[in-house]
Order: C-alpha cells, then structure tokens, then sequence
C-alpha cells in the first residue's frame, strides 16, 4: 500500500494488506524501530559477561567493574525506554492507514459488517505483529545467537548441548506448523461471523456459535501447551547437564560460572519464546491469506 492505496492506478496484490504489504509501504519507519530494537537486545546481551567482569572485580577488591555495569545498565534504560516512545507513533499511523484501508475495501466489495468487523480486527493483528512481536523475534534472534557463542567461547560441551536441544525443538514446531495453521485457519472463519450472528440470529444459535469458537481456542492452547511441555522438558535436561558440566570443567573464576550459567539462561529464555512467534507468524499468514480475498 502507499499511504491511501488508490484504486485506480495500483495493482491489486500491491493493495491488499499483508504482512509484506505493510512493510513495504512503511519500511523507513519499520527500519527505525529494528534500529532501536537492535541496539536494545545487543546492551542486554552484554549483562552477564559485564556482571562476571564485576564479580571477580568485587572479589579482588577493584571497583571498575561496577561502575560498567552501572553505566551499561543506564544506557540500556535511555535506548529501551527511545525505543518503545518511536514505536507507539510508528505503529499508531501504521494501524490507522490499514483499517481506513480495509474498511474501504471490503464496502466496495459489499461485505457483511461482520466481516468488515473481523478483518479489521485482523488487520489489527498484523500491525502488532511489527509493533509487539518482530521486537521479540529481533531480540530473541541476538540473544540467541550472541549466548550461543558467548557459551561456545566460555564453555564448549554445553555449547553442544545447547544445539542439540535447538534441533529437537525446531524439528517439533516444524512437525506441529500444518496443525497450527489449520485451526488458526478454522478459528478465523469463525470470527468472521460473529457480529452478524450477535445482531440477528437466535438465542441458541449464539451459545454455538460462541462455543465453536471457544472449541477452536482450546484445540489451539491444547496443541501449544504440549509444544510449550515437551520444549521445557528438553530445557530441563539442557539446564541440569549445563550445571553439572560447568561445574566438573576448567572454570574456575566465580565471574566465569556465574556468566555462563547467566548465558544458558539466556539461551533457555529465547528458545522457549522463539516458537511462540512463530505460531503467531502462521496464524497471521493465514490471516494474510484471508485478506487477500480483499480487492482493491
């Protein structure tokens, strides 16, 4: 979309709203959140080799590792706090351009205020997809790859352990992503008859259609709660050979345990997290899907 989309001169894929749509058209301002994302996650990254350096500083008598720990924990207070200022606006405009989009194009389509109601509420979702969930993803992606090789550097047999873990936890996600797209997919058409069904139909036909819609919601928490067990009970073990090998290996700087069990953490924290975006990512690729029945 540009900013107002005309109808007459663009083409249609170019005007239906999408995530790639979206990003096209506000790409400058997207960039400058990721910017700011980036630097955030990159001074968050920096926490436990810093907090290791202040432990054995500490230990020694010597004060300066304090003092970088206190200075990074102030940047990294002035970027976060720029960074989520920047984003309200951003995304505030953005939302604003994509529902006056969508209402338009689902009246000249004629639709159902149900399904003008819905889509828009969707297209809610894709704008948040930017705002709440692409920082997570930015932030997920360094603290995993940055505490993937700080551990490499500081302690290699958990540093397999960690990617180990990695592939068991892609290869479950991978096996589960049809699933989840299916029952996004059903839930979705649901929604879209909602406020029809609440304006004009029976009582009766309310409680259903409010009970198949809590159906789809409850196969979908059922499906990512076993995803979310099974990937803490691979963590768990991760975590325990984590401690046991740190502890039976050369390290011996209390800084450098600390460190890197903080890293395993770290890592452990991002694993768990990264598959919940990437539900969300199939859910709003069919919600994509869905919008592309919009013309222009």
């Amino acid at each position: 979309m540009s900013r107002d989309c005309p109808t007459d001169s663009r083409p249609e894929d170019e005007c239906r709203v999408s995530l790639r749509q979206l990003f096209t058209s506000f790409r400058w301002e997207i960039f400058g959140t990721w910017l700011l994302v980036f630097l955030e996650a990159a001074l968050m990254l920096m926490f436990p080799l810093v907090m290791g350096i202040a432990i054995d500083g500490v230990l020694q008598q010597a004060h300066r590792g304090l003092y970088l720990l206190g200075g990074l924990g102030v940047v990294a207070v002035v970027v976060g706090s720029l960074r989520r200022f920047y984003d309200t606006r951003v995304y505030s405009k953005i939302y604003a351009a994509a529902g006056s989009q969508i209402v338009e194009q689902e009246r000249s389509r004629k639709a159902d205020v149900s399904v003008v109601s819905a889509r828009t509420t969707m297209a809610r979702e894709l704008v948040e997809f930017f705002e709440d969930a692409f920082p997570g993803i930015i932030d997920c992606a360094i603290g995993f790859v940055g505490a993937l090789v700080m551990i490499w550097f500081l302690q290699t047999d958990v540093f397999v352990g960690c990617l180990v873990a990695t592939g068991i936890i892609v290869s479950l996600y991978a096996a589960t992503s049809k699933a989840t797209y299916s029952l996004n997919e059903g839930a979705n058409h649901e929604s879209e008859q909602q406020v029809q069904v609440l304006s004009h139909a029976p009582l009766h036909d309310v409680s259903a259609h409010l009970a198949r819609l809590m159906r789809w919601n409850i196969r979908l928490s059922d499906l990512e709660t076993a995803n979310f067990a099974l990937s803490w009970i691979v963590m768990i073990v991760l975590l325990v050979y984590s401690v046991a090998s740190t502890a039976r290996g050369d390290v011996t700087n209390h800084g450098e345990v600390v460190a890197v069990l903080m890293y395993v953490f770290g890592y452990i924290e991002t694993v768990l997290a990264a598959p919940l975006f990437y539900q969300q990512y199939v859910r709003l690729q069919e919600i994509s899907h869905r919008l592309a029945g919009s013309q222009c």
